[in-house]
C-alpha cells in the first residue's frame, strides 16, 4: 500500500523518499493501488515511485521488506532477509498474527508500546526491533495559511481519524458536548471517514449521537462542524491544522499517532490520550495528556481483530478539563506546541528518523 490514504500508505512513501534520498537501493512494489487515482501526490512523488517501481533489485541478496498488516504478509516472497514492517493498537495483536510474524526474520515496529503488543502475543522478542516513524516537519510547520474551513468560530478543535471505536469519537463527543453549550465561541471540527465506505457522509451519525447518546438537540449543541471535502492532498493538510486552534484525539490505542505528530509539528496545541505509541514524543511539557484506564475492548467492537484484547480508555472528566483549559488558557497552549515543534525538528523529523534508525539497520543486513 503505497498509494492511498491510509496510516501505512502515508509511512510507506515517508520511508521509500527517504531511504532513496538516503541512497538505499530501493525496488517498490505496490500493493492494492497502482498509481496516484486520489490526487494525493506531487508530479516529483508520482515520478519517483515510478522510476523505483522499475528498478531492478537482486533479492537473493538482499532485503524484503514487507509493509502492512501482519494478516497480509506474502509468504511466498524471499529475499536473503525478510523483514515485516507491521503495527497494532491494543495491548495484544491478533492470535492469528502470531504464525506470520514467526515466519519473518525480524519484525520492524513504530514504538515500544507496539513491541510490547506483539510480545504478548507471541512473538519471539529476538524478532522484534522498534524503528520510529517521523514527519516532514518542513511542510508540517507553523506560519501556514488556514483552509478556508466554513462557520469557523472564534476557538476550533479539531480532531482527525478513522469512525471506529478504537479512536474514541463517543468520548470526544461526549466530553466537548458535556463541556461547551452553544451559546460559547466555540467549535469542534471533525474531518473523519467512515469504515468501510470512505466516501459516506457522518452527519447522520454525529447527529445520531447527539440526540440519541446525549439526549440533547442538535440545535442546543456547541458546535459541531464534520469537514468533509473527500481527499486532501499533501499540501492541504498542513493547512487544516493551521485552521484549528488545538488538535484533539481521544483514542483508545495509537500504535505511532502520526495526526498528534502532525499537529506539533504545526506548532498547534495538542490533546491526547496519556497511552500509546504517541507517549514516545508526547510529555506534560509540549502538551495536554488526558488519563486513561487500561479495559478489555467490548465484545461489540466494530473493528474484529481487536477482539480479545484490552485497549486504553480515556476519561471523559479530565478529557473536558484539559479542553477547557486549553481553550481558556491559549497563549500558554501555543507556547507548549512551539517548545513540541522544535522537538518535532531536533529528533523526530523524518530526515533525521531514516538516518538515525533506517540507514543503520540496512546497511547491518546488506553487509
Amino acid at each position: 500500500m503505497v498509494y492511498d490514504e491510509s496510516d501505512y500508505a502515508q509511512e510507506a512513501r515517508a520511508i521509500v523518499f527517504g531511504l532513496h534520498r538516503a541512497g538505499v537501493p530501493l525496488c517498490l512494489e505496490p500493493l492494492g493501488a497502482q498509481n496516484d487515482s486520489n490526487g494525493l501526490l506531487t508530479p516529483d512523488e508520482i515520478e519517483e515511485l515510478e522510476l523505483l517501481k522499475h528498478r531492478e533489485i537482486d533479492f537473493a541478496r538482499g532485503v524484503l521488506l514487507q509493509h502492512l498488516p501482519a494478516h497480509n504478509f506474502n509468504l511466498a516472497m524471499h529475499g536473503r532477509t525478510r523483514i515485516g514492517r507491521t503495527m497494532f493498537e491494543a495491548d495484544a495483536i491478533p492470535e492469528s498474527w502470531r504464525e506470520y510474524c514467526e515466519a519473518m526474520d525480524e519484525i520492524w515496529v513504530p514504538s515500544p508500546f507496539t513491541l510490547d503488543a506483539f510480545a504478548a502475543g507471541g512473538v519471539s522478542p529476538q524478532r522484534l526491533r522498534v524503528m520510529p516513524a517521523g514527519v516532514n516537519t518542513p511542510i508540517f510547520r507553523p506560519g501556514l495559511e488556514p483552509l478556508p474551513l466554513p462557520s469557523r468560530r472564534g476557538f476550533n478543535f479539531l480532531s482527525v481519524f478513522e469512525w471506529t471505536q478504537h479512536k474514541g469519537p463517543d468520548v470526544l463527543l461526549r466530553a466537548y458536548l458535556s463541556e461547551f453549550k452553544p451559546d460559547e465561541d466555540v467549535a469542534l471540527i471533525l474531518k473523519t471517514y467512515a469504515r468501510p465506505n470512505v466516501s459516506a457522509s457522518l452527519f447522520t451519525r454525529v447527529t445520531y449521537f447527539v440526540e440519541r447518546a446525549m439526549s440533547m438537540r442538535i440545535e442546543d449543541a456547541a458546535t459541531l462542524l464534520v469537514y468533509d471535502p473527500g481527499f486532501l492532498s499533501a499540501t492541504e493538510i498542513p493547512r487544516l491544522y493551521a485552521s484549528a486552534d488545538a488538535f484533539v484525539l481521544a483514542s483508545r490505542g495509537e500504535n505511532c499517532g502520526r495526526p498528534y505528530m502532525e499537529a506539533l509539528s504545526c506548532g498547534c496545541p495538542v490533546i491526547a490520550t496519556r497511552s500509546g505509541g504517541q507517549i514516545d514524543f508526547l510529555n506534560d511539557a509540549n502538551s495536554e495528556l488526558v488519563d486513561c484506564k487500561l479495559a478489555p475492548v467490548p465484545w461489540y467492537t466494530d473493528v474484529e481483530l481487536f477482539a480479545a484484547a484490552r485497549w486504553a480508555e480515556p476519561s471523559v472528566d479530565h478529557l473536558r478539563e484539559r479542553m477547557r483549559h486549553v481553550f481558556e488558557h491559549s497563549q500558554e497552549s501555543r507556547q507548549k506546541a512551539l517548545r513540541g515543534r522544535a522537538e518535532m525538528v531536533a529528533n523526530w523529523d523524518w530526515d533525521r528518523v531514516i538516518q538515525n534508525y533506517w540507514v543503520p539497520q540496512f546497511e547491518r543486513l546488506l553487509a
